[in-house]
């Protein structure tokens, strides 16, 4: 059901605010469906899903987690978006991710640049 997705998108953005849930939370697995959730039609899940991405991108421990999650192409993807704030929450997102050496070129090889 469409509701509780995106109530549940609100429940993990306002965690992913949180120092303490930032680490949990990814090492938790909240990844996976994060990142299908990107895919969603309806823009308010689609917003509320890059906001906790870029959120938990904030914490250096996440990145790799998050890059292994294959969420770099959906966030690419959200930089061509029609709203400006889900641009511009995937472009933090993934400014947040290249700044890890370990992903850095992969950011650049999969065209975020």
């Amino acid at each position: 059901n469409e509701r509780i997705q995106e109530h549940a998108c609100v429940a993990l953005r306002n965690l992913s605010m949180h120092p303490r849930c930032k680490l949990q939370m990814v090492q938790d697995g909240v990844m996976e469906p994060l990142v299908g959730l990107m895919r969603s039609p309806l823009e308010v899940i689609q917003e509320h899903t890059v906001v906790c991405i870029r959120n938990l991108s904030m914490a250096l421990d996440n990145v790799v987690t998050i890059m292994e999650n294959d969420a770099l192409p959906p966030l690419i993807g959200m930089l061509r978006h029609h709203d400006p704030k889900i641009q511009e929450h995937a472009a933090v997102a993934i400014r947040n991710l290249s700044v890890h050496d370990e992903c850095e070129a992969k950011v650049v090889s999969e065209g975020a640049l």
